[in-house]
C-alpha cells in the first residue's frame, strides 16, 4: 500500500511540474541575445550615445559647365590634364593657383611667369599653328578670339572660347574661380580670388573720401589711347581720374593737337615715354610737372591675377598719401 501511495505521489508532483512548464511563455528567438532590462534613464542615455549623425555628401566638382562667348555649353566631366592657352590671363591664373603644370602650349608673346619660357609656343592669336597644337595632344584649348575656333574643333579638339575682359576688371575674380572649378583646384582659386577682392576693397575705401582726380591720358604707343569702355577706363573711374579720351570707344589714336588742348595733368606711358619729346607737348601740364608714369611691368596689360597689383601701383603713384591695407 505504501509503495502504491509513493508512486501516486510522485506522479502527481510530475504532473504539477509539467503544468507549470506549459503555463510559462516560450522565449522569442531574439530573447536569449537581448540585454537584461535596464532603468529607463540608462537605456535612453545608451540610445543617445549610439546615434551617429548622417554624413552630408560633398558635392562633386564634375560635371562642370561653362557657357562660351558663342552661347555654347562646354562640359567638363573631369579636370583637363593638357591645356593650350592662347591668352596670357589664364596662364597667369593657372600658375597662381598651382596648376601651371597643366599648360603644354601657349602663344608666342607670353612673358609671365618665367616658367612659360619652357612651354611650347604655337603662334599668335591670329596666326595659330593648328598642326602643332594637335601634336601636343591637348584635352582643352582656350582661345579669346573666335577666328580659330572652327579650325580647332574640326581637328577634333575641345575648345573653350571666352572673349577677353574688356570693360571691367572686377570680373577677374570670377575668372580665377572658374579656372579653379575647371582644374579641381577650388580652395586655391578661392584664396587667390578673395585676395584680389580684398585688395580692391582697400583701394575703394581709400578713394571713397576723395573728389575728382587729375586729368589723365594713357599712351599705349603712338598716341593710341583707351576710352571709358575699356579696362583702363574702369581703372580711371576707380581712381577718379578724368580720362581726356572721354569721347572714345575702345582704342583710338588721338591727335597731338587734341592732347594739347585737353591738357592732361598725368600721363600713363605703358611702354615708355615717347610723348614728352613730341613738338608742342612741352606745354602739357604732365610734361611740365614730370608727371609721366611708366609701369615697371605689364600687369596692367593682362587681366589676370597681377592686375590688382598694377592698379595699386598706379593708385599710389597718383596719390602718394593713399593708405592701402597692408601696403
Amino acid at each position: 500500500m505504501f509503495r502504491l501511495k509513493s508512486i501516486v505521489l510522485m506522479l502527481l508532483v510530475s504532473l504539477s511540474l509539467l503544468a507549470v512548464a506549459c503555463d510559462s511563455p516560450s522565449p522569442s528567438p531574439t530573447a536569449t541575445s537581448a540585454p537584461a532590462a535596464q532603468p529607463t534613464a540608462t537605456v535612453a542615455a545608451a540610445t543617445a550615445t549610439a546615434v551617429v549623425p548622417t554624413a552630408v555628401p560633398t558635392p562633386s566638382l564634375f560635371p562642370y559647365r561653362v557657357t562660351d562667348s558663342d552661347g555654347k555649353e562646354v562640359v567638363f566631366d573631369k579636370a583637363p590634364e593638357r591645356i593650350v592657352s592662347i591668352d596670357s590671363a589664364p596662364v597667369e591664373i593657372l600658375f597662381a593657383i598651382g596648376e601651371g603644370d597643366r599648360i603644354v602650349g601657349t602663344h608666342d608673346f607670353i612673358t609671365y611667369p618665367p616658367e612659360t619660357a619652357d612651354i611650347a609656343k604655337v603662334g599668335s592669336a591670329f596666326g595659330l599653328n593648328v598642326e602643332q597644337i594637335v601634336a601636343l595632344k591637348p584635352d582643352l584649348v582656350f582661345i579669346f578670339s573666335q577666328g580659330n575656333k572652327e579650325a580647332l574643333e574640326k581637328a577634333g579638339l575641345k575648345v573653350l572660347y571666352l572673349k577677353s575682359l574688356n570693360d571691367d576688371f572686377r570680373a577677374i575674380p570670377d575668372s580665377i574661380r572658374m579656372w579653379g572649378r575647371i582644374t579641381g583646384s577650388v580652395d586655391a582659386s578661392e584664396t587667390v580670388a578673395a585676395d584680389f577682392e580684398s585688395r580692391l576693397k582697400a583701394i575703394e575705401a581709400g578713394m571713397s573720401t576723395r573728389g575728382d582726380g587729375p586729368r589723365a591720358f594713357q599712351d599705349e604707343g603712338d598716341l593710341w589711347t583707351p576710352g571709358p569702355d575699356t579696362l583702363t577706363g574702369a581703372v580711371f573711374r576707380l581712381l577718379k581720374l578724368q580720362n581726356i579720351a572721354y569721347d572714345v570707344s575702345g582704342y583710338y589714336q588721338m591727335s597731338p593737337e587734341t592732347i594739347v588742348s585737353r591738357n592732361p595733368q598725368v600721363i600713363v606711358a605703358s611702354y615708355g615715354d615717347t610723348i614728352s619729346k613730341r613738338p608742342g607737348m612741352e606745354k602739357v601740364d604732365a610734361v611740365v610737372n614730370s608727371r609721366i608714369y611708366i609701369p615697371d611691368d605689364d600687369s596692367l596689360s593682362v587681366p589676370g591675377t597681377r592686375y590688382i597689383s598694377g592698379v595699386e601701383k598706379l593708385a599710389k603713384w597718383v596719390y602718394p598719401d593713399l593708405a592701402l591695407a597692408g601696403k
